[in-house]
């Protein structure tokens, strides 16, 4: 059954939303197999414990995650700070010339 339009979100569903995500898992991905094939140096040879280039390898694998995480959770909040903006400024665009404001649905 289709839904209304009064059942979507306001904010438009983008690509940017599918590309961090097949951002993130592709690099969750990559992670996984960097730390499988680390342990298994690690656990198969006759040194002991992580290699300082394996330890090196981690930090920069988690330091690119917390980049495209925090690319995308930043986005969002100054895609969400300017909507604010737009609203504010269409209401009081409305109250100078005498006109109600539009009523938003309340949220769930």
């Amino acid at each position: 059954m289709p839904r209304s339009d009064s059942s979507r979100s306001s904010r438009p569903s983008g690509g940017r939303d599918w590309v961090a995500v097949i951002l993130a898992i592709g690099i969750a991905t990559a992670v996984n197999v960097l730390m499988v094939a680390i342990l298994w140096d690690a656990l198969f040879h006759s040194d002991p414990g992580l290699s300082e280039n394996a330890t090196q390898v981690i930090i920069a694998a988690f330091t690119g995650i917390t980049g495209v995480l925090g690319g995308y959770i930043g986005g969002r909040a100054v895609e969400r700070a300017q909507e604010r903006r737009e609203e504010a400024a269409g209401a009081r665009q409305s109250r100078a010339e005498g006109q109600q404001p539009p009523q938003e649905p309340p949220v769930s």
